[in-house]
């Protein structure tokens, strides 16, 4: 197929107009909607204005943000041509200086590229609290063109507080009263159903009840400031060890709860910085924090372990006002702060909160003050820092997103009602009280569990209380003028039902709702398809994804709450497809740096493991795909000493180029239901340890290879490229069978084929064996755990089995799809669907919950929808388009957002012929794989492409 090249001298930002020239071959049409022809190209500029500049100015990936501590932030926009071929960036101390065009920070001058996301400032020095304004311009056009465009609106950006010499504030802690509350008779019951759980051995236990008794309440804080002037500038920098929620003048500064994200406190905090220059008014203001435990004091679960917690819960703030007049002044925590016990007189991460009404201090946040204030304390002002250091905090923060409301409610025993949300989630829950009708002193509890009978009675099993010695329970003690709503402060729960317990009249459906709680990453791909089924599976991907996302990449949100690195791999594609995690796995990769261990099995926290190669082998996937997506070559060299930790570790493993140990291919299928305790909890069935952990680590040295080349380390590069030569001929020698033509499962086989282990001349023979596995030993399923899932698909599609790979998402009994779905009622991803029988007579007692399971997502963007990027065009500026049309799936409707805009790939079956749409963004370019044919390369627009079957 040819394509001829429309002239471009008048409408340079056009695409390149693809022709049919001959029958029988693949037919490619352009959509030329820029020039109102046939339709609408949804990515290119409008003809009609007068003017291109670059949109959508980013620094760190964020716009304008506050609290910058790179020394040489990224810079990113984008370019609505067909391809820039130069760009300018200026930047400057005021905007007038840029509007005057004499920039005193940085001027790049012209720089020849197409390039522009993260893009290195390279100016001036800059100091703590600096404003910077920054605009760019490029050129563009048809070779010899060179057309400038205008200039970009101005952006900005702050530096935060450097050094820690900044920071003129005190941490503050409670002093006082800060005994637990007194033990009524509702904080009694709540004690009771928190820690009461069942062991190991099915009896019932409550180790952790004096430890919830004595458990002390959240706490308030407050500290009132006058000023004789509105300022034009207010900055609050602030942050807790603990979660924490900041007022001014009663008004919350920001919709972030369970904040901040959990770090190593020890080593390090994140803080924030906010604009709260519009809640300073002349006169009398309020500054407040609401203080709990977090993971900073979770003190309680996992205690017959070792304590998670690092110390009482602290807090700092420093609010820094500028006048117009230049004059300028700080409010910050110290002595003078006041303190007293909030009405949250219990709270845990992994027990629950109890809240009483009756305590409420009215107007304890705004200037006016509470009548109480006689009995408020002073706060007690810290000696030392409780970390290290303070960081940015740059990840999204968490929020409740998405509301979900019950779709049933059960009586399932006498003034006990349960409530059936119709899906699994982590989420936080609202309380219609005015629906309650509850007297003054009544307390109504929350259960929160994942599965319930077929009468609706709940279970708690799955949240392993016998691990964490904790059940999650939430309680409200009413005042007798309860009209409002009530939400939980400090924890969430994993749950698909709630439990009411402590009222008499049955609730209506509308007297709870919750909210899905998580990071709140941007969404960047989208997935859908002909089959009802298939976008459920995809559904249920997302939804797993979604509620372990928590600051940190969790297991699961009802049991452990654990960053596992291994559970973080696993998934890496799907949430890279589905998510913009740019400043997420920035975040996740220095947890590692900070972890107590070598090759961490869990990061970050105290909860942790070390020496686990396969597991953190996480830490040079992340790194590698974080650059194949965001073209950050910043974060492999800051990440690299941490990497070559790792590498060095790893290598003490090997044993002629093999390393025996490992988790494996974890929660692989066990034979039939009900025999999850074959070789111990989620021990591999079918892959030994020694092959994922050799396979895993041979891709490391791979991908270590690359890395270094591009960290400008030549004799690192050679010696990982060897030892990864090394490390696949011994996997091959060891573990080929020459006679079956594969590894010996299929997550072996799957890993030797996308790792590049096996021979170039052998692929095709182990994927036909894989595929015969698949289809006659296994009847169509996949017999993989967490590890061999992101690698199955590609390794079947990739080489013709495009149909095999398909199947297994629709393969009716166990252990597919169909089987979750149908026979367990499963709306997330089980921990390990074969551990539980549903003709049995015990609940679950694995989480239902857990992401892992879900790398397969990331076969729907890669392998049907064909977008996937190209190594030595990182960024997605130059990307790959090869989607496979399996016979079983009439359309695929798939996008992915990256930093240059959104890529889409788009096809439908009809009869015996297939239409392929494709969008390529602007300053973009895709590489186009036709079926059988050599790659095409397509500029900017949209494209539609006609293949016939007998040519697939």
């Amino acid at each position: 197929m040819k394509c001829s090249p429309l002239r471009q001298s008048r409408f340079p930002f056009l695409p390149t107009l693809g022709i049919n020239i001959k029958r029988g071959m693949a037919k490619a049409s352009l959509i030329l909607g820029c020039l109102g022809l046939l339709f609408a190209c949804s990515d290119s500029p409008n003809l009609h204005q007068k003017t291109i500049s670059p949109q959508q100015l980013l620094v760190e990936g964020l716009k304008s943000p506050l609290n910058v501590h790179h020394t040489k932030p990224n810079l990113s926009w984008v370019s609505p041509v067909v391809a820039q071929s130069h760009y300018q960036i200026q930047v400057a101390s005021t905007p007038d200086l840029l509007a005057k065009n004499t920039p005193d920070l940085w001027d790049s001058e012209k720089v020849a590229t197409r390039r522009s996301i993260n893009v290195a400032y390279s100016g001036q020095s800059l100091n703590s609290k600096q404003s910077v304004f920054w605009r760019v311009k490029i050129w563009y056009g048809a070779a010899g063109e060179n057309r400038a465009s205008d200039w970009s609106e101005v952006a900005t950006w702050e530096q935060g507080l450097l050094n820690k010499s900044d920071w003129q504030a005190n941490w503050l802690q409670a002093s006082g009263n800060t005994k637990a509350a007194v033990f009524t008779p509702g904080i009694g019951k709540w004690v009771e159903l928190a820690g009461t759980v069942e062991n190991a051995e099915g009896e019932m236990v409550s180790p952790s009840i004096p430890r919830l008794t004595e458990m002390p309440p959240a706490q308030l804080f407050r500290h009132t400031f006058t000023v004789s002037k509105k300022p034009v500038k207010a900055r609050l920098h602030s942050t807790a060890a603990g979660y924490y929620e900041v007022f001014i003048n009663g008004k919350n500064v920001s919709d972030r709860i369970m904040d901040p994200g959990q770090t190593d406190y020890d080593k390090r905090i994140l803080y924030n910085t906010d604009n709260v220059t519009s809640a300073i008014v002349k006169g009398n203001n309020a500054i407040a924090v609401h203080l709990g435990s977090g993971w900073y004091h979770e003190d309680i679960a996992f205690n017959k372990v070792r304590s998670l917690a690092y110390g009482l819960p602290a807090f700092i703030a420093q609010l820094e006002l500028t006048y117009q007049d230049g004059t300028s002044e700080i409010i910050s925590s110290n002595e003078q702060w006041k303190n007293h016990p909030s009405p949250v007189v219990k709270e845990g991460l992994f027990s629950g909160e109890v809240f009483d009404a009756n305590l409420v201090v009215n107007n304890w946040e705004t200037a006016a003050g509470p009548r109480n204030i006689n009995q408020w304390a002073q706060a007690r002002p810290m000696n030392n820092w409780p970390t290290a250091s303070l960081e940015p905090q740059l990840l999204p923060p968490i929020r409740a997103v998405q509301e979900v409301k019950p779709i049933a409610v059960l009586q399932v025993k006498e003034n006990v009602w349960v409530f059936d949300f119709g899906q699994n989630f982590t989420g936080i829950p609202t309380l219609n009280l005015a629906t309650l009708n509850l007297q003054k002193g009544q307390t109504v509890y929350l259960r929160y569990a994942e599965w319930a009978d077929k009468q609706g009675n709940i279970s708690q099993r799955s949240g392993g209380g016998f691990a964490t010695l904790l059940n999650q329970v939430d309680a409200y003690t009413a005042s007798g003028a309860d009209n409002e709503h009530w939400t939980p402060t400090f924890t969430w729960h994993g749950f698909r039902y709630i439990e009411i317990t402590g009222i008499d009249t049955k609730p209506s459906l509308s007297s709870i709702s919750a909210h899905l709680v998580k990071s709140d990453v941007e969404q960047a791909g989208v997935f859908a398809s002909s089959s009802a089924h298939l976008n459920r599976v995809h559904d249920t991907a997302l939804w797993s994804y979604r509620s372990n996302l928590i600051s940190v990449p969790m297991d699961c949100p009802i049991r452990e709450r654990a960053g596992w690195t291994g559970d973080a791999h696993a998934a890496l594609v799907t949430g890279n497809y589905n998510f913009n995690m740019q400043n997420f796995w920035e975040k996740y990769l220095d947890d590692f740096k900070t972890a107590t261990f070598i090759a961490p099995a869990i990061v970050p926290g105290k909860r942790t493991l070390g020496k686990a190669v396969d597991w953190a082998v996480a830490e040079v996937f992340i790194a590698w795909e974080h650059y194949q997506h965001y073209q950050d070559e910043r974060l492999l060299k800051d990440q690299y000493e941490s990497l070559l930790e790792y590498m060095n570790f790893g290598q003490s493993q090997l044993s002629e180029f093999l390393i025996a140990k490992g988790y494996g291919d974890w929660c692989d299928p066990v034979s039939k239901p009900g025999l999850d305790r074959v070789g111990g909890r989620g021990t591999p069935q079918h892959t030994k340890p020694i092959i994922t952990s050799t396979a895993l680590f041979a891709r490391a040295a791979d991908l270590m290879s690359n890395i270094a080349k591009i960290v400008e380390r030549p004799g690192d590069a050679k010696k990982y490229a060897t030892l990864f030569s090394n490390m696949a001929s011994k996997f091959h020698a060891t573990f080929y069978n020459q006679t079956s033509g594969h590894y010996g499962s299929q997550t072996a086989d799957a890993m030797a084929l996308r790792f590049g282990i096996t021979p170039v001349a052998l692929r095709q023979k182990v994927a036909d064996a894989l595929n015969t596995d698949v289809v006659k030993k296994w009847g169509g399923h996949s017999s993989v755990g967490a590890l061999g899932q992101t690698w199955l698909y590609l390794a079947l599609s990739d080489y013709g089995y495009g149909d095999t790979a398909l199947n297994i998402f629709m393969q009716k009994g166990y252990p597919g799809f169909h089987y979750l779905f149908d026979d367990l009622n499963g709306t997330t991803l089980w921990e390990r669907k074969g551990a539980f029988d549903p003709n049995g007579t015990e609940a679950p007692s694995r989480s239902l919950n857990h992401p892992f399971h879900g790398g397969y997502d990331g076969w729907f963007y890669q392998g049907l929808g064909g977008i996937r990027p190209l190594k030595e065009h990182p960024g997605f500026q130059e990307f790959m388009l090869m989607p496979v049309f399996p016979e079983g799936l009439n359309e695929a409707d798939v996008s992915y957002k990256s930093g240059y805009g959104k890529i889409q790939s788009n096809w439908r079956r009809d009869k015996n012929t297939i239409t392929w749409q494709i969008t390529v963004p602007a300053n973009s370019t895709a590489h186009v794989h036709l079926p059988n044919r050599a790659p095409q390369i397509f500029t900017m627009g949209s494209y539609t492409f006609t293949i016939e079957k007998n040519e697939i």
